[in-house]
């Protein structure tokens, strides 16, 4: 049986943000049941303003676009800035117009959903915004969406803010639901 490739994308600056460290275990997650990854921290999305056309032009783009037009799922980890995802996540999601092809956009691909937040109010918004971003992008968000509020109190190495269980089940989902990969 041909094995799942999921892309985790976590839009944070921050080196060693709760989102790049929540992207990282998600990763391991993954492979651990099988699954082959590809992680993209914020440092690697730090892309131009979205423009039409300027993927063609620019390495990292290129690379980004190509590791999305394989992926079966998607992970997308945010951090919550006044209520919604941070605006580097969301450019580098505008590119995914650029995505050639046989499937448009992130159609058919299942969607995991976390946003991290200092609270349950910011990141339940945020969550609700990533799963309508992954909807406008013909995706399928999973059934189970995860906050982890009160990001600042994890240490290094801790499930991402007492969320492992729930993480896990979502990333169950990623697997579940995502599409077989067509045998060649």
């Amino acid at each position: 049986m041909p094995t799942s490739h999921t892309v985790l994308i976590s839009g944070s600056l921050r080196v060693g943000s709760t989102s790049d460290r929540t992207a990282l275990w998600c990763a391991e997650q993954l492979q651990e049941r099988g699954a082959t990854t590809r992680t993209f921290t914020g440092g690697e999305i730090d892309f131009p303003f979205y423009r039409p056309g300027l993927s063609g032009t620019h390495p990292g783009l290129r690379d980004f676009l190509d590791e999305l037009g394989r992926a079966d799922g998607i992970v997308l980890v945010s951090p919550t800035y006044h209520g919604t995802v941070s605006g580097l996540l969301k450019n580098a999601l505008d590119y995914v117009n650029d995505l050639d092809g046989p499937r448009p956009f992130l159609d058919g691909r299942t969607v995991g959903c976390v946003a991290v937040g200092a609270g349950t109010q910011g990141t339940a918004s945020t969550l609700a915004t990533l799963r309508t971003i992954s909807h406008a992008l013909r995706a399928w968000p999973t059934p189970l969406g995860v906050v982890v509020p009160h990001a600042g109190s994890l240490l290094p190495g801790d499930p991402p803010g007492g969320q492992g269980e729930r993480l896990l089940a979502m990333l169950g989902q990623v697997l579940t639901l995502s599409p077989v990969p067509a045998a060649v």
